[in-house]
């Protein structure tokens, strides 16, 4: 039970950036939406479609928001197993296997953590 919790704390603190020595980090993601999907219109799912499809032109700290997300997302379960099966948990060693993976990750976990960048536009 207490590992469980101290998972879940884990995983917000990854999502929410609480720290502020993160936040140079969360705004690289913001700059990053700026430049690759300058042009689109909000809504519809179409800043989260613009991410999907330039996943792989995200700057590093965007692209380490972005692969701290994919660790903790239901959607990319399967593609942490198949991906980092030999990595063993902890430091960030699973967000960084992640991160050198990001183009090659599964549509369901792209559009997840494209989604969820779309949404906080200042990770």
């Amino acid at each position: 039970m207490v590992k469980k919790i101290l998972i879940v704390i884990a995983a917000l603190t990854l999502v929410s950036g609480a720290s502020a020595q993160d936040r140079p980090a969360r705004g690289a993601c913001a700059a990053d939406i700026k430049t690759h999907c300058a042009g689109v219109e909000r809504g519809q799912g179409r800043i989260a479609a613009c991410v999907k499809e330039h996943i792989k032109d995200l700057s590093a700290p965007c692209q380490a928001r972005v692969a701290a997300l994919a660790a903790g997302s239901k959607a990319c379960v399967a593609d942490v197993k198949e991906r980092c099966a030999d990595v063993r948990p902890g430091r960030g060693r699973i967000r960084e296997c992640l991160k050198s993976a990001l183009a090659d990750l599964s549509d369901a976990c792209k559009d997840s953590i494209s989604k969820a960048v779309a949404r906080r536009r200042s990770l």
